[in-house]
């Protein structure tokens, strides 16, 4: 049933999406055509992948949106002459880990079984509010300090930990800006195999200010003074 699973067919998000947009428009103009445009059109496997082997693509979305984000951070942000391989390798480590396939477990699987699978807004407003009041500050920012300070050999998880609780409320300012209602869309709107690569696009800017200001407080100390 369904069709053929292939490599060739495992697009990226943002091309499997923008394909299946494609698709569904012919569909919605030609309606007497849509038999034969779904025959023609092949968005590709992205989404039966992600529910075939959810950790797995997870982690190489996250983790290849981890090092792109990083590398605009220090290219063109902090307008570095050489990129720091080792930051970007950590950076992308954490986010392909944590923000794949961590968040995986958090929202489609912790945050299912607390709240319920519901899509309505009740359920959806209480996820935002778990995610913004204790996954955020509690989980998430302090695993990615103290795994910063670590893998980048600057300090230990204790100082990632000093750092975070430095940087929580100035970090926290930033995440309010782009999150909140993000995820009330998320939660309310779109699948729970296509939540994760949703967050992937989108947080794509939100890691770029996360590498900028916590790497700034790592290269440049007498800033935060």
């Amino acid at each position: 049933m369904g069709t053929t699973y292939s490599m060739p067919r495992l697009y990226s998000f943002p091309i499997w999406s923008t394909r299946v947009f494609v698709r569904d428009s012919l569909k919605a103009v030609f309606p007497d055509l849509a038999d034969q445009i779904d025959a023609k059109v092949d968005p590709g496997e992205y989404r039966e992948a992600s529910k075939a082997r959810p950790l797995a693509v997870a982690f190489v979305t996250c983790y290849g949106k981890g090092t792109a984000s990083d590398l605009v951070a220090q290219m063109l942000v902090e307008r570095k002459s050489q990129p720091s391989v080792q930051r970007n390798v950590a950076f992308a480590l954490f986010s392909g880990a944590y923000l794949g396939i961590g968040q995986h477990f958090v929202y489609n699987v912790a945050f299912t079984r607390i709240f319920g699978a519901g899509m309505d807004l009740r359920v959806g407003v209480q996820k935002v509010l778990a995610d913004l009041f204790c996954h955020v500050p509690f989980m998430y920012l302090p695993l990615y300090y103290m795994f910063e300070d670590t893998a980048l050999g600057v300090g230990n998880p204790q100082s990632g930990l000093q750092r975070w609780w430095k940087e929580l409320p100035g970090t926290m300012a930033a995440y309010c800006k782009i999150f909140p209602m993000f995820h009330l869309f998320n939660f309310t709107v779109t699948p729970p195999e296509l939540r994760i690569s949703l967050i992937a696009c989108v947080s794509f800017v939100w890691l770029v200010v996360l590498s900028y200001i916590s790497h700034d407080a790592v290269e440049h100390p007498s800033h935060q003074e």
